[in-house]
C-alpha cells in the first residue's frame, strides 16, 4: 500500500495548511520511516501528530491509532480509524501500529491473532529500543504486552504503565486507574485509581471519564454521587465510549441513580449496538425495544360481563382517577452535554446543590446561579444571555450548554452562534449547524434563519 499523496491532495494541502504543518510534511513526504519524537509527545499537538503520520513516518500513524482508539486528544472512540492507521503503520513494521492491531484483535476474540502481533512488535520491531528511550506512547505499548501476552508479568507491565502516567499519556493514567480500580493483577486500590482515573479524566480522555463515573456510582475510594457519576457516564458516551453508552442506557431504563427514561435508554443503546462491539449491548436493545412497544401500545382493558356500568362512564372515572397517562413521547436523540467541570476532584468549586428542576429564584447573579445549579434551565439561559452580552464567551457556553442538556431551544441556538462567530470557541460550521437543528426540532423558529445561512458556509 503506497503512503504517498495524490497531487490534488497536496495542492489542498499546500493552500490550506499552517507553514509549520506544510514544511512537516515536505519534510518526510516520499519516505516512510520510524522516529520517535525529539520533543515529549505529550506536548507535541494534535495537527504535528496528523502531519507526520500522513508524511509517512509509521512511528506517528502508529500513534495517531492509538489516539482514535481511545479518543485521546479530545477525538471521538472510532475503531476503525484507528484500525486504519495502525495497518499503515503495521505494513512497515510499525511498533506501535503492531500493538494496536494486536490489542483489537484480543478484543474481538482472537487471541491467537493478537498473540501474534504482540510478539511480532516485540521481538521483529523497534518497540524496545523506543522504550528505553522513554517514549510515554512506547511504555504504555510494552505495558500492555507484559500483562496481555503470556506469559504475563503484571509487575514488569504496571512499572511501565506507571511510568509512562507519570509522563502524562492519559491513555496510560486511564488504564492504570482501571487495573487499580478492579484490582486485575495487583493489589485494588481505590486511591491510587481515583487519583490516575481523575487525571485521565481532566484531560477529557473517555476512558477515565467512565471509570471515575463508576466509582461515582459506586463510592469505590470517592463519596457516591449519582449526579457526578450520570455526568462523567454520559461524557464518555457522547465521546463514542461503547461501553459508557451500554452503562448509560441501562441506568436510564432501569432508573439506577437517574430518573427512568425507557425512551432515552433505547437511544442509548442503539448507540452501543450500532459500533457491533458489544453483543450484550445489541441482547439489552432488544430486551427494552420490546418494553417500550408494549409501553406504547398498551393491551385493551378488560371488561367482564357483568360489568353494569356503561363504557364511557368507566372511562370517564379513570380519567379522572389519573390512571390513564397519555402515551409517552417519542425520544429526541441525545444531545451534548455539558462537560462535569464542577467535579470538585478538577477544581476547587462547591458541589451543585441539586440537579432537578426547581422554581425560578431571582433575578440577580447569585440568585440566578443558585437556581440553576438546582436545574432551572431559564435561570441557567438567562445567565448564558448575560455573560453572552459581557462578552465573556466561555462563561456563556457553560450556563447555555447547562440548559441545553434538556434541549432549552433558546440556549441551543446560541451554542450554534457560538460556533458559528467561533466566540469563545474554534470556529466550526459543521458543529453550528448541528446545535441550529437542534434548537429547530426544540421548537425555536429563530433558529431555522440561522441554520439557513450556516448551511451556505459548508
Amino acid at each position: 500500500m503506497s503512503l504517498s499523496v495524490p497531487t490534488r491532495k497536496l495542492k489542498k494541502l499546500l493552500f490550506s495548511s499552517p507553514l509549520s504543518v506544510i514544511l512537516l510534511i515536505l519534510v518526510g513526504f516520499s519516505m516512510p520511516y520510524e522516529s520517535s519524537a525529539s520533543a515529549p509527545i505529550t506536548r507535541e499537538s494534535l495537527a504535528s501528530i496528523q502531519a507526520r503520520a500522513l508524511a509517512g513516518d509509521i512511528h506517528y500513524q502508529g500513534i495517531l491509532a492509538i489516539f482514535h482508539k481511545f479518543g485521546e486528544r479530545g477525538l471521538t472512540v472510532d475503531l476503525d480509524e484507528a484500525e486504519r492507521w495502525a495497518k499503515l503503520s503495521a505494513a512497515k513494521k510499525g511498533s506501535l501500529g503492531l500493538c494496536v492491531l494486536a490489542a483489537l484483535e484480543l478484543e474481538k476474540g482472537n487471541g491467537e491473532r493478537g498473540r501474534f502481533l504482540y510478539d511480532e512488535a516485540y521481538l521483529h520491531s523497534n518497540l524496545r529500543s523506543v522504550v528505553k528511550s522513554q517514549d510515554p506512547i512506547a511504555l504504555f505499548c510494552m505495558g500492555m504486552i507484559e500483562i496481555d501476552n503470556p506469559p504475563r508479568n503484571f509487575a514488569k507491565g504496571i512499572r511501565h504503565l506507571t511510568k509512562s502516567s507519570e509522563m502524562g499519556f492519559a491513555t496510560a493514567q486511564a488504564t492504570l486507574g482501571m487495573i487499580y480500580f478492579t484490582g486485575i493483577g495487583v493489589k485494588k486500590n481505590p486511591e491510587l485509581a481515583i487519583k490516575w482515573c481523575s487525571r485521565a479524566a481532566r484531560e477529557k480522555l473517555p476512558l477515565g471519564m467512565f471509570y471515575l463515573g463508576m466509582a461515582y456510582s459506586i463510592g469505590d475510594g470517592i463519596p457516591r454521587s449519582d449526579d457526578y457519576a450520570i455526568r462523567w457516564i454520559r461524557a464518555a458516551a457522547d465521546r463514542q465510549l461503547t461501553m459508557a453508552q451500554l452503562t448509560l442506557g441501562m441506568k436510564l431504563a432501569t432508573g439506577d441513580g437517574t430518573k427512568k427514561n425507557l425512551e432515552l435508554a433505547v437511544e442509548w443503546l442503539k448507540r452501543a449496538a450500532a459500533t457491533g462491539e458489544s453483543a450484550e449491548a445489541k441482547l439489552q436493545l432488544r430486551r427494552y425495544e420490546n418494553q417500550l412497544f408494549r409501553m406504547r401500545n398498551p393491551p385493551a382493558a378488560y371488561v367482564p360481563d357483568n360489568q353494569q356500568k356503561p363504557a364511557i362512564q368507566l372511562a370517564q372515572k379513570e380519567i379522572m382517577a389519573g390512571n390513564q397517562s397519555p402515551p409517552a413521547p417519542f425520544a429526541q436523540p441525545p444531545s451534548k452535554v455539558q462537560d462535569p467541570l464542577e467535579d470538585p476532584l478538577l477544581d476547587n468549586n462547591p458541589d451543585p446543590t441539586s440537579s432537578s428542576p426547581g422554581k425560578h429564584v431571582g433575578l440577580g447573579e447569585e440568585a440566578l446561579k443558585k437556581a440553576a445549579f438546582k436545574g432551572d434551565l431559564i435561570a441557567s439561559r438567562r445567565l448564558g444571555l448575560k455573560y453572552y452580552s459581557e462578552k465573556n464567551y466561555k462563561e456563556a457556553m457553560k450556563w447555555f450548554e447547562i440548559a441545553a442538556i434538556k434541549n432549552e431551544p433558546e440556549a441551543l441556538r446560541y451554542l450554534g452562534i457560538l460556533h458559528f462567530m467561533g466566540q469563545g470557541v474554534k470556529l466550526d460550521y459543521k458543529k453550528a449547524e448541528e446545535w441550529f437543528t437542534k434548537a429547530v426540532e426544540a421548537g425555536d423558529l429563530e433558529a431555522t434563519r440561522y441554520l439557513r445561512i450556516v448551511k451556505q458556509f459548508r
